[in-house]
């Protein structure tokens, strides 16, 4: 049975979910492949090599919720620390 957590519906592995449930296994084979090769290639770069994704890429999601607030003190954090390039 489906889960909700804030909004958003969680699914088990396995369980069906509305939308394309019909991947042959060829498929789902490539699809491994190329998550696999992907991860390789991002495994692969050195450290001073890796780009940081602005907050705009995930976390501002949290904005209109509950936890704004707390998201907000955070990002004020890391803007004093110098880690935010958001």
């Amino acid at each position: 049975m489906p889960e909700e957590i804030r909004g958003k519906i969680f699914y088990a592995p396995g369980e069906y979910y509305p939308g394309n449930n019909d991947i042959s296994p060829e498929e789902l084979e490539k699809i491994k492949a190329g998550f696999a090769a992907w991860n390789a290639h991002r495994d692969a770069l050195p450290p001073e090599k890796l780009v940081h994704l602005r907050d705009r890429f995930g976390d501002e999601d949290k904005l209109g919720t509950d936890q704004e607030a707390e998201y907000l003190a955070e990002v004020e954090e890391r803007k004093r620390r110098g880690e935010y390039w958001g």
